[in-house]
């Protein structure tokens, strides 16, 4: 909970308006590459309530061993409020079927396209009717497998590109991993530094 405050400071201070994608499954997934926690843990609870009272936006992250539509509708009802962005946990989804689960559902942006460990930028796609991707071009997981110096260097790059293309897109950060590699706390700040210097 320090960390997720700390991040919301950090959000706050650089005018940052992000989207907290956070799971809602019924089951504890962990030994299928799942979550570390289901929808009536304490700590799960006490989290919603602390972004739902600072009111940012708050997505489904999403497992693949339940329907969508199930778990949308489950985190809605946590917060009172419609789920309107997703992502699929582990990059786990079937790209025939997950716009549809996602239309059925009500959630209109998607953020699953994307390369967890590069700094990549997919070809834009239109999935089907009242849904947006947009892909996510930066995972921190980057940075525990490349030196900082060439994720940003190439991050730069990706920016550069997405504005030619106008292009919309996503990074992705995991509250966890701050705990596991402080140096993140930098990165992240620098990230928010480089996006708001390439607008």
């Amino acid at each position: 909970m320090e960390g997720i405050q700390q991040l919301l400071n950090i959000n706050e201070n650089h005018q940052t308006n992000s989207t907290w994608l956070i799971g809602a499954s019924s089951q504890h997934t962990f030994h299928r590459k799942g979550l570390r926690y289901k929808a009536n843990d304490t700590e799960h609870q006490q989290t919603l309530a602390l972004l739902k009272d600072v009111g940012v936006n708050v997505g489904l992250h999403s497992v693949s061993s339940e329907p969508i539509k199930n778990q949308a509708e489950r985190l809605s009802n946590l917060l009172a409020k419609p789920i309107h962005h997703h992502r699929s946990h582990f990059l786990q989804f079937n790209p025939n079927t997950l716009y549809t689960e996602l239309q059925q559902a009500g959630i209109h942006t998607d953020y699953s396209l994307g390369v967890a460990r590069e700094v990549h930028l997919s070809n834009p796609i239109t999935p089907i009717q009242g849904v947006h991707s947009i892909p996510t071009v930066l995972f921190d997981n980057s940075f525990f497998f490349h030196p900082p110096e060439m994720v940003f260097e190439q991050f730069k790059q990706v920016l550069k590109t997405a504005q030619q293309r106008q292009q919309d897109v996503a990074i992705l950060f995991h509250p966890e991993n701050f705990l596991i590699q402080p140096a993140l706390w930098e990165y992240y700040q620098e990230v928010l530094h480089l996006i708001k210097s390439n607008p």
